[in-house]
């Protein structure tokens, strides 16, 4: 069952809603990356020389930088990450802009991304996304090492997808053999409504569950965490290979409670 969560929660303290000082963040992602659950780091190109000079000499990141930054600042950002041996770069993240043709514009990033780290765009819930989909996958198909990220939370209503739109998207990276990543909102291991904001969250098991399916949208709807948690235990080994070769892991800012909640579910 452990194998199931591997590496599946990356460190996003340094992105909102956190937003935590590089002094907090690191020490708080070194201590925890002895978890298996814990994945890696994720730092804004805009920081990555800021993050050096907060690295201790037996560091050894597991880093993915983020393009906070568009293109123009990536190729500094990656030097000054093939200058650092005490970080480790795993992969590169890049928001596709928002003012352009998203298909060209993914062909385009993926042209100029470096061909030996693996590299997700995030994919906007704009229409033709599907278009974006299939550009990512012929490239992938193709031998780049890229995937698709899908951004399922924020700090306003409207950055919550709904589960027929995260179901539409799980749905059309499992079709086609496409890995992909998520990032806000899934602190929590089951779906939820925040107590606070009365934001509706979705929660990772459901898009685990979602992954081993093909894209249900009954298992994203799913708010039992009894419920969730046995049909997670019923995942067959291939359905659970297959969710973790798809759904390859996702940003959170807190890192502590997935973990709490996994611990809580007895799936730990």
């Amino acid at each position: 069952m452990g194998q199931l969560f591997a590496g599946l929660v990356d460190d996003a303290a340094l992105f909102p809603p956190a937003r935590e000082p590089l002094e907090r963040a690191l020490p708080a992602y070194r201590e925890a990356a002895g978890d298996a659950v814990i994945g890696r780091f994720l730092c804004p190109a805009s920081r990555v020389a800021e993050l050096r000079t907060h690295l201790l000499p037996d560091d050894h990141l597991d880093l993915v930088v983020i393009a906070d930054t568009g293109m123009d600042g990536l190729p500094k950002a990656l030097e000054d990450v093939a200058a650092e041996p005490r970080v480790r770069l795993r992969g590169i993240e890049v928001a596709l802009p928002e003012d352009a043709d998203q298909a060209r514009a993914a062909t385009v990033t993926i042209a100029s991304l470096p061909t030996e780290v693996p590299a997700f765009l995030e994919v906007r819930r704009t229409t033709g996304w599907h278009m974006v989909i299939d550009g990512i996958a012929a490239a992938h198909e193709a031998g780049a090492t890229v995937g698709a990220k899908l951004r399922t939370g924020g700090v306003t209503a409207d950055a919550f997808p709904s589960p027929a739109e995260v179901a539409a998207f799980v749905g059309a990276c499992v079709e086609r053999r496409l890995p992909f990543k998520c990032t806000a909102g899934l602190h929590h291991a089951v779906r939820h409504t925040d107590p606070e904001t009365g934001f509706v969250h979705h929660g990772f098991l459901n898009v685990l569950l979602a992954a081993a399916d093909g894209g249900s949208v009954e298992d994203l709807e799913m708010v039992n965490p009894v419920a969730v948690t046995v049909r997670i235990r019923a995942l067959t080994d291939e359905q659970r290979e297959t969710a973790r070769r798809m759904f390859t892991g996702f940003g959170s800012c807190d890192i502590d409670t997935p973990r709490s909640d996994l611990a809580a579910l007895g799936l730990l």
